[in-house]
């Protein structure tokens, strides 16, 4: 097949609108993980919490009919495990790392338990009807961006608010200078009378806050019904755009939509047609995160206490 053929205005005007839609979950967990790596704590979990999100948005959708509520569940399903990390990991001082591997397959194997005790081994037939596209009145209508930036649905509007929300306190308010502080100097921090400890907890408690709504745009924006392990691997492309985008949000939702791109590319290149096995394109995504990183990552200077537990000097 010709790839002038394939490859036209349509063709791409419908990739990038689908990358928008495919980018919508890894804003808002790298948006979260950005807040909390700011303030020293790693947002390994993202992932798991992403799995509560995306469970309990679906189930309360579907029990309630109203998606809101799904979202309102799925954000306080994502912000409430993300409690279990915080005292472990802020309060009690463990390894950040260990718990958030521990937490992801404890949230992969109860979401799965969860969703075959409640709907039988499968439930593919039973959906919610997804948020509905909100098209931007003449912005719309501009050729090729209009359709792919403003003719989205609510949650993806939202996301990119949340991120110029939260770019604006980090870098414009006193707030954003704490969090700073506790992740660059918590010991000096402390000095200025900064509480460390209730600084990192409540910013980790709205990475889980986020995460879950980014479950919730996986249920009720895109697919409409859950799937164990929905969030593929999500949430570690999440951790790699806040890396990518040095901590900034609003950088955070250009690489996030690059990452959404490759998606919805892999997913069109297996329609069309290859001799490669599906499993590269499934691959590729992920490949492409790792090559980046690799590529695009030096000279990236992360918080300086980030990931490392801060200890109150007893007096």
């Amino acid at each position: 097949m010709d790839a002038s053929s394939v490859f036209n205005a349509g063709f791409l005007a419908a990739l990038f609108a689908s990358g928008v839609r495919q980018s919508v979950p890894l804003i808002y967990g790298s948006v979260g993980d950005t807040l909390s790596e700011k303030s020293g704590v790693m947002g390994i979990c993202i992932e798991g919490e992403m799995l509560f999100g995306a469970f309990f948005s679906y189930l309360f959708a579907l029990r309630t009919g109203s998606l809101w509520a799904g979202v309102l569940m799925g954000a306080a399903a994502g912000m409430l495990s993300s409690v279990i990390v915080a005292v472990w990991s802020v309060l009690l001082r463990q390894d950040q790392a260990i718990v958030g591997i521990m937490f992801n397959i404890f949230a992969m194997g109860f979401t799965n338990f969860l969703n075959r005790l409640i709907f039988g081994t499968s439930n593919a037939n039973i959906s919610v009807e997804t948020f509905s596209h909100i098209p931007i009145p003449g912005l719309s209508k501009l050729p090729l961006v209009g359709d792919v930036f403003f003719n989205q649905d609510i949650l993806t509007y939202l996301s990119v608010l949340l991120a110029a929300a939260v770019y604006f306190v980090l870098a414009k308010t006193k707030l954003g200078l704490r969090l700073a502080a506790a992740g660059e100097n918590p010991k000096a921090a402390q000095a200025c009378g900064i509480r460390v400890a209730r600084f990192r907890f409540l910013s980790y408690l709205f990475c889980g806050f986020s995460a879950g709504i980014a479950g919730a745009s996986l249920t009720l924006s895109s697919v409409g019904t859950f799937t164990e392990a929905i969030s593929a691997g999500r949430g570690f492309i999440c951790l790699a755009i806040v890396i990518l985008a040095r901590w900034n949000p609003l950088m955070a939702v250009v690489a996030a939509f690059g990452f959404g791109s490759i998606q919805a590319l892999q997913i069109r290149l297996q329609v069309l047609g290859s001799s490669l096995p599906y499993q590269f394109f499934v691959a590729l995504p992920y490949l492409i995160t790792v090559l980046v990183l690799v590529l695009a990552g030096r000279n990236i200077r992360a918080p300086q206490e980030l990931g490392i537990p801060f200890e109150r000097e007893r007096r």
